[in-house]
């Protein structure tokens, strides 16, 4: 029985934590409001995590992905997405991303709510996972590296905009599927 009571508080935890980190970023949020929303004493989150940055890191862990990984792993679309399959990207590039639309809050917070943590460069370190992969499949037309870099970082901005303007994986996918062609024909990937 402790032990469920436990899962809960820091279940408890994490979720006010998550909200707190995405309405404030890292910066400006703070363990008494969060303490607050769980409806717990703010001491007893220090029992669960030994510091904000901590607690950052177990909200952040669904969304940190080693994106070169992913971006060099390709796979045929098959299987449980394969029906919804996004132009141009391999299988385990498009389970990354619906597993993001599952994470919204949590990508939002990595990639525009971190400055002043570890993960404050983690746009950048994304976008320049895309650019060397984009130019490992270049083509002959595909040779200006800044041309690259405006494509990568384009893409980013635009699956930022994505979470931000969710409406569900269905209209996502709908959307994804023509930032895709329009960024991969266009650059004749």
């Amino acid at each position: 029985m402790a032990q469920v009571l436990k899962d809960e508080i820091r279940e408890s935890i994490l979720k006010a934590a998550l909200q707190e980190f995405y309405e404030k970023g890292y910066q400006s949020a703070a363990m008494r409001n969060i303490a607050a929303n769980a409806k717990i004493p703010t001491g007893l989150i220090y029992s669960y995590y030994k510091n904000k940055e901590a607690l950052f890191d177990a909200v952040l862990r669904p969304v940190i992905y080693d994106w070169e990984r992913v971006l060099t792993a390709g796979g045929e679309n098959k299987g449980k997405h394969a029906n919804s399959a996004i132009y141009g990207l391999s299988k385990a590039e498009t389970d990354c991303i619906f597993h993001l639309f599952d994470h919204r809050q949590e990508f939002i917070i990595l990639i525009d709510k971190s400055a002043g943590t570890k993960y404050e460069n983690e746009k950048e370190r994304f976008i320049k996972d895309i650019e060397e992969h984009l130019i490992k499949h270049r083509n002959d037309e595909m040779d200006d590296i800044v041309f690259i870099h405006i494509i990568a970082n384009n893409f980013v901005d635009g699956l930022m905009q994505l979470m931000y303007h969710y409406k569900g994986k269905e209209w996502a996918v709908m959307i994804l599927q023509k930032l895709s062609k329009m960024y991969l024909s266009g650059i004749g990937l």
